[in-house]
């Protein structure tokens, strides 16, 4: 009976409610290409449920294969409801009326608006974002507005990204009109609009505005007012995971409560209803994001398993609070915050314990505890931070062990200095010394964002994420088997994902394909037909001919709007004409390139004259382009590209997410390389 028990079996330690959520997002996520006709997610989907049922028959473990599979198919559903649901039909000169619920944006010359709960033409239309020219008064939060105008519906899926900004404001149109066709009824805020106005105007009182716009992302989860400037320097310093309301946030804010309970003397009952009531609002407070919706409800569970004797079980907890949030809203699955929110979570649950085992062999318990914390989050953002921004600092594991602990003592001192200067307004001056610890962060973030320690993380697609997470699984306490069988496993895992890493170029031709390179603070456009041609916009340093190389570019069959040439490449004259798959035409210093049957503008802003300017806008208003880059428009002072064509709209910056490939399908649609 002894030798049988010290013959470990695989298994795996099994969770219902984990069961349920890993298949529910799984389902959700791949439901888009999966019914598009996707071969690569047909294969990938096909192989996971064969897997699955493998083992659930095997091990017999039917519940988790009946779970499995009805919840992914669950999440397929949820997908196709809730993304028709938030499509519409499109407007002509509708009839809108609705509320100001928030402010972007605004200028002597514009307003950039968003209006809840709107009708057109009597139809209800959820939110809408309305840019006004020329206001004739002005627009507050609470305002009632009655215009005519063309309501075009937001496409959440653009350029294959989603687009999170529309989703979290229930956005599901866009508008434009001139302010004096606007009849407006003034109205007043509601509680939350109310609240976050006097946080903002606290906080800003007291702070300088850089610091100030952490402070407020910090404490309401509203990033929008981060400067540009300093949201890349806390991710290139692989900090930005810091600016979201978090678990920190959230346990600090339960103990808190917790304590003022205490000395109240307050019954157990009656502290778990007031801790879950004021938790609550704050959620209302910041708009029900998703990493607030997750930490909150993971809060109440820890403080109802103290409360009723149970034990805690952080990856169920975090599990229940997943499905509670695709259960209100499938699309959730595709929300970067609540994506790096979850995996974060997850791998420290999972990671954390066997990297202390190990660390503590070496380093005091503490810091070995705190280094594992540390390399457990790099590891569950890593797949994301390839997914959507390309790069990961090396260094970002000894940032976050430099900030973090900062951070600790700051959030906490800034909530309850906000809180006493909510109360008592001239005690709001104290918000000086956090206004002093974020500057500190600021310096830091930027040095190790300064750093050239920045490696590519393109070579990251869904495969290969797969893989990285199934390496973490088999090295955690959840894989329970032998510590022979673990080494065996990951070492197979390892040798799979540097196999793919090496042939998984030759699973997606290249196709159509448009580059973004940055050299010296100029952003160029390299076109490459479905032929192979390629030809360059913009103004190249093209002796950095290495460089290019690095970004996979070995060299230009043409190019337009170039100080000179490199080695054979054409540069090609003022006017208009064909040279081999394109044909193009210049308009002072406005380029369109028309090849494989689509169409793309060209220019830089920053150099353009007036005139210019004056046909840019008429080219973009009166024809439909497939991509359209501008470098040097100003968007918030970035460099931009916009992808304009049917029933979409969408701005990016090149700034934010480094040099990047995008390539067309035979559907004229987007796809990252």
């Amino acid at each position: 009976m002894i030798s049988e028990q010290a013959k470990p079996a695989f298994k795996l330690n099994f969770r219902p409610v984990v069961v349920i959520f890993l298949s529910l997002i799984f389902g959700v996520v791949s439901a888009r290409k999966l019914y598009g006709g996707d071969v690569f997610y047909i294969v990938l989907v096909s192989v996971s449920l064969v897997a699955v049922t493998v083992y659930g028959l095997v091990k017999k473990r039917y519940l988790f294969l009946c779970l499995a599979i009805i919840f992914f198919f669950g999440g397929n559903a949820g997908f196709f409801i809730s993304y028709n649901a938030y499509l519409g039909e499109n407007y002509s000169n509708a009839f809108v009326v609705g509320r100001v619920n928030d402010q972007l944006q605004e200028n002597d010359g514009y307003y950039n608006l968003i209006l809840e709960n709107a009708s057109a033409n009597g139809d209800s239309i959820g939110n809408v974002s309305l840019y006004v020219w020329s206001p004739q008064e002005e627009i507050r939060v609470g305002d009632v507005l009655t215009f005519s105008a063309d309501l075009e519906g937001v496409n959440l899926f653009t350029l294959n990204s989603f687009n999170t900004w529309a989703f979290r404001r229930g956005v599901a149109y866009s508008a434009s009109v001139e302010g004096s066709q606007i009849e407006l009824v003034s109205g007043g805020m509601k509680f939350d609009e109310s609240a976050r106005a006097a946080i903002k105007e606290l906080i800003y009182a007291n702070m300088q505005d850089e610091s100030a716009s952490v402070a407020y992302a910090l404490v309401t989860g509203d990033q929008a007012l981060v400067s540009t400037d300093v949201n890349e320097a806390y991710r290139g310093s692989g900090l930005i995971h810091i600016l979201s309301v978090s678990g920190l946030h959230i346990t600090f804010l339960a103990g808190l409560i917790a304590w003022v309970m205490k000395l109240l003397k307050v019954n157990r009952y009656v502290n778990f209803g007031i801790t879950f009531c004021l938790l609550l609002i704050y959620s209302y407070i910041c708009d029900f994001l998703p990493p607030v919706i997750r930490s909150v409800i993971m809060g109440l569970i820890l403080i109802a398993a103290g409360l009723f004797g149970r034990s805690y079980d952080g990856l169920s907890a975090l599990s229940i609070a997943g499905i509670l949030s695709l259960l209100i809203s499938p699309l959730y699955a595709f929300d970067l915050g609540f994506l790096m929110s979850y995996a974060c979570v997850a791998a420290i649950y999972i990671l954390q314990p066997p990297f202390s085992k190990v660390l503590r062999k070496v380093f005091p318990d503490k810091i070995a505890d705190l280094f594992a914390l540390s390399f457990a989050t790099q590891i569950g953002v890593l797949p994301f931070m390839a997914s959507f921004f390309s790069s990961l600092n090396l260094l970002s594991f000894f940032s976050n062990l430099v900030v973090v602990p900062i951070f600790a003592v700051l959030f906490p001192a800034l909530i309850v200095m906000v809180l006493v200067g909510l109360v008592i307004p001239p005690l709001g001056v104290l918000l000086v010394s956090v206004d002093w610890g974020l500057r500190i962060v600021l310096i830091i973030a930027d040095f190790f964002a300064s750093t050239d320690l920045q490696i590519s993380l393109n070579f990251l697609d869904p495969i290969a994420i797969t893989l990285v997470y199934g390496v973490c699984l088999v090295g955690s306490y959840y894989f329970m088997s032998s510590t022979r069988v673990k080494y065996a496993v990951t070492m197979l895992l390892a040798m799979f994902f540097g196999l793919f890493t090496l042939i998984s170029p030759s699973f997606y031709p290249r196709g159509s394909q448009i580059s973004i390179i940055e050299t010296y603070g100029t952003y160029n456009a390299v076109i490459e037909s479905s032929s192979g041609q390629t030809l360059c916009l913009g103004e190249p340093a093209f002796r950095e001919t290495d460089y290019y190389a690095s970004s996979g570019i070995d060299g230009f069959d043409y190019a337009l709007c170039c100080y000179n040439k490199l080695g054979d490449t054409k540069l090609l004259p003022v006017g208009s004409g064909t040279e081999g798959a394109f044909t193009y035409s210049t308009d002072g210093e406005i380029f369109i390139v028309e090849f494989d049957g689509l169409k793309i503008l060209f220019t830089n802003d920053s150099s353009i004259s007036y005139n210019d300017r004056e046909k840019l806008s008429s080219y973009l208003s009166q024809q439909r382009f497939d991509f359209v880059f501008i470098d040097g428009y100003d968007f918030s002072s970035s460099k931009t590209f916009v992808a304009a064509g049917e029933g979409q709209n969408a701005n990016y910056l090149p700034s934010e997410i480094g040099n990047f490939t995008y390539s067309f399908d035979k559907n004229v649609a987007w796809g990252i390389d």
